[in-house]
Formats: C-alpha cells, structure tokens, sequence
C-alpha cells in the first residue's frame, strides 16, 4: 500500500461519545495515570472535562460575546481511524486519540492597527496512540489532519476575528517530535528549589508574617480580572518593540485556576491525603499582589502557577516577592512537600538581583535552570514564520 493509499484510509473524527471517551481514557491511563488507578484516571479526565473552562462553550456569557464562534470553545475530543482496518467492533477501527483545549486570547499584529484582538487559542494534548498500532505514522498523520481541521475553520471565518486569529499551541513531552508538523519549541527553564529553609531565611527574611489572605477555591475572581491590564500593557509593549510580529497570550480567565484546583483536589482525595484541612490555592498581600499555586501531589512539589505584582520598581517588586516566594513556602512544607517549582518565564530570576544570587549559591545548576519537561510549541499562524511570533505569558498558566 503507498504512503498516499495509506492517507486515504485515515479519517479525523471530532466526538462527543462519552463510552469512546471511557475507552480512550482507559487506554492511556496506563501510561498517564500516576498515583491514580486506571478507573480514577478515568474519572479525573471526566471531572476535567465537566469543568467550566472545558465546558465553555455551553456558558451563557461566553455565548453572548462570542455567538459566531463559542460552540469551538471548551474541551474537544478525537480520534484517529484506520477505515483499511478490519470493522469488527465499534472502536475497532481507532489507532489514536488526542485532545484539544480551546480557550480566548489576545493578540496584536501588523494588521491590527495597533489594537488588542480576540484569538481563539487551541491547546492540544492527549496525544496517544494505542499500544498495537505505535510505530505507523499515526500519531504525525492525526495531527496533520487536525492542523487541517482548524484551519480550515480559520479559513471560514469571514470577519469573526478569534477565528481569523486562531492559533494552536501544544505541550511536547518528546522533545521536537512536533517540529515537522510546524510547530517551533518555544521552551522555557524551569526552577527546582529544594533549599527551602535557606531561601525563608536568607531572601524572605520574615515574610511569612505579611498581612494578607489565603485564596480559596473561587473567591478571587476580582484579583484575576487585575491580569487583563497586565497583559494588555504587556502586549501593546511588545508591539512597540516589534511592530512586525504577531503577539498572542492566553486570556485570563479564573475557570483556568480552577481547571488545576479540580485537578489538585481530586488527586489529593483519590492518593489518601482526604486528612489535608483548609487547602488554599495561593495567597494575596493587602495590596492586591498576589500569588496563586498548585499541589502537585503526584511529583511531591507546589508550583507557583501566577504571580501579579503591581507594576513598580523591581526594588520594590523583589520586596514584594519576598513575602508571597514565604507563603509559597509555608504552603509548601504545610503540606509536607519537598520543592517549590516555577516556570523562568513566572518569575525571572536574573531579573531579581538577591534572589537571582541567593539561588546560585544554594541549587545546583541542574535544579536552577532544568530542562522542562513539558516544552511549549507553537505553530505558527497564516503569514507568519516562527521567528515572527511572540508568545506572551508562556507559563505554566496556560498549560493543558
């Protein structure tokens, strides 16, 4: 059979049953699944999926701002199919499976006179191919075929701008396997801290006595709506600078923090840390700087996934990292935890001069600057090389 017969046969299939979901899901639990069993695998991908950032495209709110294009956001699902394959069961045909999740950005472009516009940002993940059918050519073909899926959809847009403006954007765990594909590795260092004792004591110096408020599940809504003017001052910075690229950035939702809380407290429960009491998900200084973060049980580490530190001089930015950098730890060792993680692109650390020094002489290089495991990719949009684009606010926040 020819490379191009082959392509024949291979069908992109979007769904919603929810019996191939289970099937799927059960099939790469096995690789994915953790501290889990393979049915609480399962049943977490079935509370991700129910979650409000999932589910947006049943939202009255986003339908009303969006009525050209809210039914592509929220979770989609896929599956590749083998239609040269033997049709002897009802997912007989289905060498692989992936997952996509479509949220609103922000972009600005030469075409955009200078102003903010909506972009429809597609996440994808969940890349798998089932165990019998690995080593074909599956996996590249199904994400050709949903590169063509949505693009296709851009190509229909007409003047729906977050249409004509989508983007897909994906997290790579097997290094540039993707590059072919076009999509250009965008990776950020991550920062491992171990020493955490020293840092409380040498750069917090007290900070854990700074008034303030720990955040709950969903009561800082108000905190996240302060992201919008950061991000949009960013942007409008970068288009400055660079006048030619295209700059895009998640839009800051609170349904994204709790995407991670759902995720953080269903492992926690299903691990046998059911005794953890009055778990936060970050914490806020009187002064609306904030700190929010993530338990990761299953790797034993917080990660800080947003920090907002009013725009100020960075002597007076660093003193108020001090203070939420004492919390995280707190949190840290509270819940018997053993690092503190962060995404470089989160907190710069060389652009903190005593924190920057404190770190170099406490962690080893491989813990301060290591490789990410989860490489940011792009590809790039219609017109534009990857050289032409900037990806704003690529951090862990945006991860899926």
């Amino acid at each position: 059979m020819t490379a191009s017969s082959l392509e024949d046969n291979l069908l992109l299939e979007c769904y919603s049953d929810p019996e191939l979901r289970r099937w799927t899901h059960l099939a790469n639990a096995r690789v994915w699944k953790g501290l889990l069993t393979l049915d609480q695998y399962v049943e977490r991908e079935q509370v991700l999926g129910s979650s409000e950032i999932s589910q947006k495209d049943k939202s009255d709110e986003t339908i009303s701002r969006f009525p050209k294009s809210y039914q592509w956001l929220g979770q989609k699902y896929f599956v590749l199919k083998d239609t040269s394959l033997p049709d002897n069961g009802k997912f007989s045909q289905v060498v692989s499976s992936c997952e996509t999740l479509n949220r609103i950005g922000y972009c600005i472009h030469p075409g955009s006179n200078g102003k903010i516009e909506p972009a429809l940002i597609v996440c994808i993940g969940g890349v798998f191919t089932f165990e019998n059918h690995r080593g074909k050519g599956y996996a590249k073909s199904m994400i050709t075929k949903l590169n063509e899926f949505y693009d296709n959809i851009r190509n229909e847009a007409g003047g729906v701008l977050e249409l004509k403006n989508l983007l897909i954007n994906l997290y790579s765990e097997v290094g540039d396997y993707y590059s072919p594909l076009g999509y250009k590795s965008m990776h950020v260092p991550l920062h491992h801290l171990t020493k955490l004792n020293e840092i409380t004591e040498y750069y917090c110096q007290g900070g854990s006595d700074a008034n303030g408020k720990y955040l709950g599940f969903d009561d800082y809504e108000d905190l996240v709506k302060l992201h919008e003017g950061q991000f949009n001052k960013s942007l409008m910075k970068l288009h400055k600078n660079n006048p030619e690229k295209f700059i895009f950035t998640i839009a800051p939702d609170i349904d994204i923090f709790k995407w991670f809380q759902y995720r953080d407290l269903f492992i926690m429960k299903r691990s046998g840390r059911e005794s953890q009491e009055k778990l936060s998900f970050g914490f806020a200084l009187s002064d609306n700087s904030h700190i929010i973060w993530h338990h990761n049980w299953n790797g034993n580490s917080l990660i800080i996934v947003r920090i907002y530190i009013p725009e100020e001089t960075i002597q007076r930015k660093e003193a108020k990292l001090k203070q939420l950098l004492s919390q995280a730890i707190k949190e840290t060792q509270d819940r018997g935890m053993h690092a503190l993680e962060f995404w470089d692109s989160e907190i710069p650390v060389k652009q903190y001069p005593q924190l920057f020094q404190l770190l170099t002489e406490l962690e080893d290089d491989s813990k301060l600057f290591s490789d990410n495991g989860s490489i940011s990719a792009v590809r790039p949009p219609k017109g534009y090389t990857a050289d032409k684009v900037i990806w704003d606010n690529n951090t862990k926040f945006c991860w899926f």
